[in-house]
C-alpha cells in the first residue's frame, strides 16, 4: 500500500491514517489512502508506548495517544509494522489514526506523517528516520546514516528528500558542517546575524549559547525572540513591522547568518515579497517572512523555515548528529530518480511552543493591511 506523508522535521513519529473499520464516522479519513492493520501480514499491534515490542492481548490492552498536529489534532494507537520509502525498508513503531479532525486532515494532499526529527522519546523504536536509515544501510540500498532536504524556489517548484545520501548537483557551494547543540529538533549554535555583510552583534545578546537555530520543514517563517526580530526588520529598512508600502525598483539588504566559518546569505527576494503595483504611483506592498516566536523552554531559539530551506540545501547526519548547509543550486526543477517527490510539508499551525499560528501553509499569502 503506498500512502504519500506530509515531513515535518520537529516530529520524530509516524502517522498512518484512519483504519476505516475503526473509524467508520470519520469523514476526514474517507478522502485518504488508509492503513488496514487488520490486512498486513506483517502488522502488530503495539499496546503501551513504554513497551514498544510487546504485542497487545486484545483490542481493550490498547493505550490511545493524542496527537496535536497544525490546527488540530488526531487520536489514535500504536502499531509496529514494515515502513518502506523508495526501496528502503524497516521495522518501526507507528500511530496508527482512528480519530482526526477535519481542519487540516480533510483537506489534506497526504495520508500520513513522517516525522524527521530526531528522537524525542526514549524508545528508539518510534523513531522512524533512525530505524529507515539503519535498515537502509544494512541492505545496501543506502550510502550514509544521512537525509537531504531540497526546496524549489518557488511553491509549485518540484521538492524532493533523499534517504541514505545527498547529491553535490544540488549544491552551489561546499557543505558546512556544524554540530546539533541539544538533541530533540535540529537545532543547532550560530555566531551573529548580518545585514548586507555587516554583522549585527544580536547573538552575542545571548551569552555562551548564542544564537539557537532550528531547521523547520514545518515552518512557513523566519522566527525568533521579537527583540531581536525587531532589530533585524529595522536594519532591513522595515518600518514598524513586517508589511510596508514599496517601490518595485526599491532594494532590500541581504540577510545572513555566520554559521561555522561561513556567512550564508539570503537576497532580498529570498527573505520577502513584492506585490504588483497597487496604489496611484505605481507602488505595491512588501512583507518581510519573519514572525516572534516565544520561548520554546529552550532558551531563544531562532526558527528557520521555508524561505531559509528553500535558499539552502541541508543534509541531516542521525549517526553524527550533524548538519550540513550549502547554497542551493536551482537549475534543475526535476527531481533526482533516487529522490522521494515532496507533495507538501507539514502546514505551520503551532509554533515551537505548542501556539497556533495564524499562517499555516508555505503556499497560503499573507494577509496586506491596506
Amino acid at each position: 500500500m503506498m500512502i504519500e506523508h506530509v515531513f515535518p522535521a520537529r516530529s520524530c513519529r509516524a502517522l498512518a491514517d484512519c483504519d476505516f473499520e475503526l473509524a467508520h464516522l470519520q469523514q476526514a479519513c474517507k478522502k485518504h489512502e488508509q492503513f488496514a492493520a487488520r490486512k498486513s501480514s506483517t502488522a502488530t499491534p503495539i499496546g503501551w508506548a513504554d513497551q514498544p515490542l510487546e504485542k497487545a492481548r486484545d483490542d481493550f490492552d490498547r493505550d490511545t495517544t493524542v496527537v496535536s498536529f497544525a490546527a488540530g489534532d488526531a487520536v489514535g494507537q500504536f502499531v509496529r509494522d514494515k515502513v518502506c520509502v523508495g526501496s528502503a525498508c524497516a521495522y518501526a513503531d507507528f500511530v496508527e489514526m482512528t480519530e482526526e479532525s477535519r481542519d487540516p486532515f480533510e483537506s489534506a494532499e497526504w495520508d500520513g506523517v513522517f516525522g524527521l526529527a530526531q528522537s524525542l522519546s526514549d524508545h528508539v523504536e518510534f523513531n522512524i528516520v533512525q530505524n529507515l536509515l539503519k535498515g537502509g544501510l544494512s541492505s545496501g540500498t543506502m550510502k550514509k546514516p544521512v537525509f537531504a532536504v531540497y526546496l524549489g524556489r518557488q511553491v509549485e517548484d518540484d521538492a524532493e528528500i533523499t534517504f541514505g545520501d545527498y547529491h553535490d548537483n544540488r549544491m552551489a557551494s561546499a557543505l558546512q558542517w556544524v554540530n546539533v547543540s541539544q538533541e530533540g529538533y535540529w537545532q543547532f549554535q550560530f555566531d551573529d546575524i548580518t545585514v548586507d555583510g555587516k554583522p549585527t552583534g544580536l547573538c552575542a545578546r545571548h551569552g555562551e549559547r548564542r544564537c539557537q537555530g532550528v531547521l523547520d520543514t514545518g515552518s512557513s517563517l523566519l522566527m525568533g525572540p521579537k527583540k531581536d526580530l525587531d532589530a533585524i526588520l529595522e536594519l532591513l529598512t522595515f518600518q514598524g513591522g513586517t508589511q510596508m508600502p514599496c517601490a518595485t525598483s526599491a532594494r532590500f539588504p541581504k540577510l545572513g547568518f555566520q554559521i561555522g566559518t561561513q556567512t550564508f546569505e539570503m537576497e532580498a527576494d529570498e527573505y520577502m515579497d513584492r506585490s504588483d503595483p497597487e496604489h496611484s504611483d505605481g507602488s505595491g506592498n512588501c512583507w518581510a517572512h519573519l514572525m516572534p516566536v516565544d520561548d520554546t523552554g529552550r532558551g531563544a531559539i531562532f526558527v528557520l523555515g521555508m524561505p531559509f530551506l528553500r535558499a539552502f540545501y541541508t543534509v541531516y547526519d542521525v549517526e553524527a548528529k550533524r548538519i550540513g548547509i550549502a547554497k542551493a543550486k536551482h537549475q534543475s526543477k526535476q527531481v533526482i530518480s533516487d529522490s522521494v517527490r515532496l507533495v507538501s510539508l507539514r502546514p505551520a499551525g503551532t509554533g515551537l511552543a505548542g501556539k497556533a499560528m495564524r499562517r499555516r501553509s508555505n503556499d497560503e499569502m499573507p494577509r496586506i493591511n491596506t
